[in-house]
């Protein structure tokens, strides 16, 4: 095999392209390293990555699953809001007083059919799980326009699958339990 001369060129980020063997240097790297003293040490830094640090989600249940990275255009708004600070604030989207059966499908005889949104953001007793009271969490950052890549009428067909199956089916063969949905919404609150 013929050897190439070893030339050097500016790649399109400013970093130096090394010999034709493809490996990008990056002079302000290894700058950067010995000026924190990473020199000779071995130790290898890493950087914060949003997901490591238990970021705020901004996708989709299948998007969040699918573990896709890359966006396209601008990146999803993604200030959604916790249970307790609906339950302390008197700016809701809906009427406070709204029963959870007309928002979300509890099926007749639920034990939820007499309880408010109020309610059901307090914690009501029954819902032990406390699915339909991040349901609700959700619904109220969505219609506030907080998390809109969560519409309203997924979370009422991920409450009703849940209800009448006992899971949730984001993406193809995969259930997501009660605890699943929740860890799932309270991601989605900044």
């Amino acid at each position: 095999m013929d050897k190439q001369p070893q030339t050097e060129g500016t790649t399109h980020e400013g970093s130096l392209a090394g010999p034709v063997d493809g490996v990008i240097r990056n002079p302000g790297r290894r700058r950067f390293g010995r000026a924190a003293g990473l020199g000779g040490s071995g130790v290898l830094l890493t950087l914060a990555c949003k997901p490591v640090l238990g970021a705020v989600v901004c996708k989709t249940p299948s998007g969040f699953l699918s573990g896709n990275q890359s966006t396209h255009g601008a990146s999803a708004l993604c200030n959604g809001r916790n249970a307790q600070y609906w339950s302390a604030t008197s700016s809701w989207p809906v009427s406070k007083k709204t029963k959870f059966p007309k928002v979300f499908n509890a099926g007749p005889g639920s034990a939820l059919e007499q309880a408010t949104l109020a309610e059901v953001v307090a914690g009501h007793t029954a819902d032990p799980d406390k699915v339909a009271m991040h349901l609700t969490t959700a619904l109220l950052n969505s219609r506030s326009g907080w998390t809109p890549f969560l519409t309203e009428e997924m979370l009422q067909g991920m409450f009703l699958e849940w209800r009448t199956k006992g899971f949730y089916t984001p993406t193809v063969n995969v259930q997501w339990t009660g605890a699943d949905i929740v860890n799932y919404l309270k991601a989605t609150q900044a």
